[in-house]
């Protein structure tokens, strides 16, 4: 009886939190509305591909397919491709409060913080959701489904707990490249440490079996997209992103290539901008063994990476790096019996999550997990610590208090300063609509603003300037036959020939001028 109430009071918590959340995002979404970003471009253009049927073009190895799949059925319906992407990212926020609420079950936070977990993880799930167009919180979605799949006491006796972690693990995978090796190296740790800690035959053995039909199943359903893309590529591979990303922090890189390589061809007819699918760019890979100073600048981007990190997990709470600290001190306490501690299991997940975005490349978005991770980890602390000390009710409140806003403060900060972004992107679409510009277009800077112009108007942006000269930038025009140069202002270097050619803004427009090429 006492557990039936028990799970009553939950789920009504968790709808409560659900309406919150909705409620929320009824009136945050039309300030975000216009929200874009070269990633959000991609995954739509992609998505539009499937519709048309472009299956070819539609496969990419550089982005994860599953976003734009899930997108294809809103866009098939006629909504408008940046809402539709938004409300998808809603939906896929739902999931995340629920398979939140399931991780807070399995380690049993008592039911006053549970309360306060579930309305903050809403607020914190809304800022991923409007922030900006990733996959990275279908990501999070996905690897606490994961999550829970292996920390659910049924693990070790189910029959099917193996394969459908191998289900998620696929899906992490079909998310982002990186969650291949997130989930082979983190489903292969579990499971060792269940091996290891469990004499009982009949179990180690159930174990094994979980493990063993977890990985064939992962291995099964993401071959099918690694034949895929590896026939397209014409090499074996799980996806272009890694090792682009890689190239792009190289010893001898500029950064980001589509910024000093001039004007770039889309990589099909369809494409918006090369960014579609930047596997085509050519630049140069390296390897830390090719020499000593090569190994020395990867400790370096290690090093960086790692306080880059820090850093994040700084700005998301103040209490995010004490609170792992806190983490790792009770789990030392508890000696051999760290194993059976599901906080252990956690800590493990976030060590692997943080150790791939270290070797390579890492920003905010790629350890959101972590925000949630850590966010769940501190409540069954706080619960811990309310369990062993003798608190006045007030005090209670008083470190509740605390923990809440230092979590909700970033957040909160994040969903103001970004309010009504991209609008002004939209509103200067509208004042340039009346020139009905189409065809190809280049710019001499301002790629982003270029390319969600060309996004909007459905034009193939072919890049910006770089470091051509004056004379390389008139041939590239020519020869990829350039419709439209935008020339942003201010412009710190006059391009000279484009006064030869009729300017279709008439100097009107206060962030540019257009000239027509041909």
């Amino acid at each position: 009886m006492k557990r039936s109430k028990y799970l009553l009071d939950f789920d009504i918590v968790l709808l409560q939190s659900i309406v919150f959340y909705i409620v929320l995002a009824i009136l945050l979404l039309p300030h975000y509305q216009y929200q874009i970003n070269q990633d959000g471009v991609s995954y739509i253009s992609i998505a539009q591909k499937y519709i048309l049927h472009d299956f070819h073009n539609a496969i990419n190895g550089y982005w994860g397919p599953l976003l734009s799949w899930l997108l294809v059925p809103f866009l098939f319906a006629g909504f408008e491709p940046l809402l539709s992407v938004k409300l998808l990212s809603l939906i896929i926020g739902v999931m995340t409060i629920i398979q939140s609420n399931s991780l807070i079950k399995i380690l049993k936070i008592n039911k006053l913080l549970r309360n306060v977990l579930l309305y903050l993880i809403s607020v914190i799930v809304i800022y991923f959701a409007l922030l900006v167009i990733t996959p990275d919180l279908l990501f999070v979605c996905l690897a606490l489904a994961y999550i829970n799949t292996i920390l659910d006491s049924s693990y070790i006796n189910g029959k099917y707990a193996g394969i459908i972690s191998g289900i998620f693990g696929a899906g992490l995978y079909f998310t982002k490249s990186y969650g291949f090796p997130f989930f082979i190296v983190n489903f292969f740790i579990v499971n060792l440490i269940f091996y290891l800690r469990i004499k009982n035959k009949h179990n180690r053995d159930r174990i094994l079996s979980n493990f063993i039909s977890g990985i064939v199943v992962f291995f099964l359903i993401s071959t099918c997209w690694i034949s895929i893309i590896s026939n397209k590529y014409g090499q074996l591979t799980i996806g272009t992103a890694g090792s682009y990303n890689h190239a792009k922090i190289g010893p001898q890189s500029l950064g980001s290539p589509i910024h000093y390589m001039g004007l770039l061809d889309p990589p099909n007819n369809t494409a918006i901008s090369i960014s579609e699918d930047p596997s085509y760019l050519k630049i140069q890979s390296w390897s830390i063994f090719n020499s000593v100073s090569s190994f020395k600048h990867q400790i370096k981007n290690i090093l960086k990476n790692t306080y880059r990190i820090i850093s994040i997990l700084n700005e998301f709470s103040l209490l995010s790096l004490a609170l792992l600290s806190m983490a790792v001190v009770y789990l030392l306490e508890k000696g051999k019996r760290i194993f059976t501690d599901n906080i252990f299991f956690l800590v493990v997940s976030l060590v692997v999550l943080f150790s791939g975005y270290a070797l390579v490349l890492v920003t905010s978005r790629y350890i959101w997990l972590s925000n949630i991770l850590i966010l769940i980890i501190g409540a069954k602390l706080l619960d811990l610590l309310f369990q062993r000390t003798l608190f006045k009710q007030i005090s209670k409140i008083i470190l509740i208090v605390i923990f809440v806003v230092s979590f909700l403060v970033g957040p909160l900060i994040c969903l103001y300063c970004n309010f009504d972004t991209g609008k002004d992107i939209f509103n200067l679409n509208s004042k340039i609509s009346y020139l009905n510009i189409n065809g190809r277009i280049a710019s001499n800077g301002e790629w982003s603003k270029s390319l969600y112009l060309s996004f909007y108007n459905g034009w193939q942006y072919f890049g910006e300037k770089g470091k051509l000269t004056e004379l390389e930038l008139e041939t590239e025009l020519e020869n990829k036959m350039i419709n439209y140069f935008f020339v942003w202002k201010p412009s710190e270097e006059k391009i000279n020939f484009v006064e030869r050619y009729e300017e279709v803004t008439d100097g009107k427009m206060d962030e540019f001028r257009i000239y027509k090429l041909k």
